[in-house]
């Protein structure tokens, strides 16, 4: 199959470049700005890459076209696919319908950590022996890539709440179907697509009611927010996280012991900072013991956790001043 990827430079879009790649099939794409280093890693996987939009790109004649979020109406590739009554599809689609399907997906959703999160727990199961492919927001430093397929099982994605195209306002996360669902918080974000945080709650439910019955769900017992979403229905498992009846930890930041239900569980040391990496490791362990993974395992595993880049990733020290390079976006 030949995919010409819209909106192919963004690390979502790239990342599902790379794996279909990775499953055989030809990739081209275009973006409005080619540049590296995404630009750099597609074009070593033998992808070719295209700036701009012009509708002469349907000469390429691919299969489908993907489209990434965004692309909007008036986009004069966009306007010329439509017009021709040409095959299009949306990346989360694509990738459920493609990748997903017949895996066990592990997906992590939140506000806040999601990248962070995801990165550990994929981490978890690689240092497991579990081979896990996976999408991810970011580069984690134990792998050095942000995405990759496997004959693994097992298939670990950052669980994004943003809509999904033009034609589909749907957060992402829909399409992915998780047997395991982290719901690490949840906080009134993206006022460009949602009015309120009941807008943003509800398509969190949506989430939920895709989880099956033998599957699970991680939240965060401490927001009320989770709360009120698994109060509309649920008809899956809930572990809840930073309650007693539930997943705690205990001690500092850079070494903490784990409890699940009172019951101690391991420790994990490791360089990272802040209470909201603790918070993080716990729902990683969580989702992790549900793949299959033993809590002493998964706390040595994070021991080992490199973090991501560009989040709190420590660059060197001159004059005596320590240089770290963090990257958010609010």
């Amino acid at each position: 199959m030949h995919l010409h990827i819209l909106g192919i430079c963004g690390t979502f879009m790239g990342g599902i470049a790379a794996i279909a790649r990775a499953a055989g099939h030809t990739v081209t794409g275009c973006d409005a700005n080619v540049y590296p280093p995404m630009s750099d890693q597609l074009r070593a996987l033998g992808i070719e890459l295209i700036e701009g939009f012009d509708p002469a790109q349907l000469d390429l004649k691919p299969d489908v076209f993907v489209v990434g979020n965004v692309v909007t109406r008036g986009n004069p590739l966009m306007e010329a696919i439509l017009d021709k009554g040409l095959p299009y599809i949306s990346g989360p689609q694509w990738l459920a319908e493609n990748v997903l399907h017949g895996k066990w997906v592990l997906a992590v959703a939140g506000t806040h950590g999601k990248t962070t999160t995801t990165s550990m727990l994929a981490w978890i199961l690689e240092d497991a022996g579990l081979t896990p492919g996976f999408l991810v927001g970011g580069i984690p430093q134990n792998f050095g890539i942000s995405a990759r397929l496997t004959e693994s099982p097992f298939f670990v994605i950052e669980a994004d709440e943003y809509d999904t195209a033009f034609f589909d306002k749907r957060s992402k996360f829909v399409h992915y179907r998780p047997r395991t669902a982290v719901l690490n918080n949840l906080e009134f974000d993206h006022a460009d697509i949602f009015p309120d945080l009941n807008a943003i709650e509800t398509q969190f439910h949506h989430l939920v009611r895709t989880v099956p019955a033998q599957g699970l769900i991680v939240a965060n017992g401490t927001e009320d927010s989770l709360r009120r979403v698994i109060a509309r229905g649920c008809w899956t498992p809930v572990e809840w996280l930073g309650v007693d009846d539930g997943w705690t930890a205990s001690g500092g930041e850079s070494s903490f012991d784990v409890t699940f239900n009172g019951q101690p569980q391991g420790r994990v040391a490791w360089a990272l900072m802040g209470a909201h990496n603790v918070h993080n490791a716990l729902a990683a362990i969580a989702a992790a013991r549900h793949a299959g993974v033993s809590t002493q395992v998964a706390c040595e595993a994070l021991s080992r956790f490199e973090n991501v880049k560009r989040r709190m990733e420590l660059r060197g020290t001159v004059n005596g001043v320590t240089v770290f390079d963090d990257f958010l976006i609010h």
